[in-house]
């Protein structure tokens, strides 16, 4: 993962698309809370409490928020090509926290993709190398 601890609103944004991730099939579970907060504090080298504060912080804004493409934006403006990579990893294995890829995880997957901007070869690699840490 990465060291990327450059912007608020880039943790910020990118913990909002984690948790679409999970809310995309309209459940949240705890395992997917578990796999998010991990994630952020391996990708941003974050301390336990400032994760939890940051998922909190962006629970309150996704409330607001009618799309993923702000967040996007944001994600956009500051990482890499290769940080993207590693993200949609990320958002992957949210989608398969609980073993399998429900249609509107991979829906949503797919659009967040398409708003980084990563191509079709990116996200088909991102998906094989979780399902082959499951197996």
């Amino acid at each position: 993962m990465n060291n990327y601890t450059d912007s608020h609103k880039t943790q910020l944004a990118a913990t909002c698309i984690l948790l679409s991730i999970a809310d995309a099939d309209e459940v949240i579970e705890d395992k997917e809370l578990v796999i998010i907060h991990e994630i952020l504090y391996e990708f941003f080298s974050l301390e336990q409490n400032a994760v939890q504060s940051l998922m909190d912080e962006a629970a309150k804004i996704r409330q607001d928020s009618t799309d993923l493409f702000q967040f996007g934006a944001q994600l956009n403006k500051d990482f890499t090509h290769d940080d993207k990579i590693d993200f949609i990893n990320c958002v992957f294995e949210v989608a398969y926290a609980d073993g399998n890829l429900h249609y509107l995880e991979q829906h949503t997957v797919k659009k967040i993709a398409n708003i980084l901007n990563l191509h079709r070869d990116d996200i088909i690699a991102a998906k094989a190398e979780i399902e082959s840490y499951l197996d």
